[in-house]
């Protein structure tokens, strides 16, 4: 990725323009690791949608007309034109959740992916208001890193309101609503010997006011006690209109996520 560049600058920063690429051997996973994973009874299932799925990107599925294609989805796969749509994704993702909120690996290997940061604010919000329980509202502390010269003017420009309402993939949020049992994500590398890393799930077992005790459901110390406080984080997005700095908690809620991040 060029940040402002045109396609020709893309192109041209490419690997395939490199002049060591007639060099290069390409190599093709054509083994879907995940269904090694899978359990027995469902393994024909999932091989069954991963072979569907594969055919959809090569543009092998459905039936075209007029140089378009029309790809039946399954109706046991498929969320209905309904005003209750999102309640019964919802309902098939997590199943008896208020149940199973103290059940070993329920939140591991679910979530809800969506395509844009909106959506998996709406959805995440939903989920949590659903949750028992008193919940806490943890606001980011926001300040504006300006050059010298440009100090005044940016600060003068760039009030802590306007600071608290910039939000972006990637980017700790201003206002972070929790409640216990709830499952989150870490956005930053913490401490990878002990497994926090980029995109660990954890799910929150108890809130204080300056730390959050979670349990990790991911990676290799999977199921460990751990203590997570507020960083200082300078987003390096150049898309942003000023250079800041946020102190948050380096968490998200992940009952959905965007589908990049899963």
């Amino acid at each position: 990725m060029i940040p402002r560049g045109s396609r020709q600058d893309i192109i041209q920063s490419s690997i395939n323009s490199s002049y060591l690429w007639h060099n290069y051997k390409v190599l093709k996973l054509t083994k879907n690791m995940r269904l090694s994973l899978g359990e027995n009874n469902n393994i024909q299932e999932l091989r069954n949608f991963a072979e569907w799925l594969l055919k959809i990107g090569d543009d092998l599925a459905g039936d075209t007309t007029d140089g378009e294609s029309i790809v039946h989805i399954p109706s046991d796969i498929l969320i209905k034109n309904s005003e209750i749509a999102l309640d019964d994704l919802i309902n098939f993702v997590y199943p008896d959740m208020l149940s199973n909120l103290s059940v070993e690996n329920y939140f591991k290997d679910r979530a809800i992916l969506a395509p844009t940061l909106d959506c998996v604010t709406n959805v995440n919000n939903k989920m949590i208001a659903g949750l028992l329980g008193q919940e806490r509202v943890y606001l980011s502390s926001d300040c504006v890193c300006a050059e010298e010269g440009n100090m005044e003017f940016e600060l003068d420009a760039f009030s802590p309101e306007i600071l608290n309402g910039i939000n972006c993939s990637g980017l700790l949020p201003h206002k972070l609503v929790l409640k216990v049992g709830a499952p989150v994500m870490l956005l930053r590398n913490i401490d990878q010997t002990n497994g926090l890393c980029n995109g660990t799930r954890m799910q929150v077992r108890r809130m204080g006011n300056m730390v959050l005790e979670c349990k990790t459901l991911t990676g290799n110390k999977a199921g460990s006690i751990v203590l997570i406080q507020r960083l200082n984080l300078i987003p390096n997005n150049e898309t942003l209109p000023v250079m800041f700095q946020r102190r948050q908690f380096p968490i998200i809620m992940s009952f959905a996520m965007t589908i990049n991040m899963s």
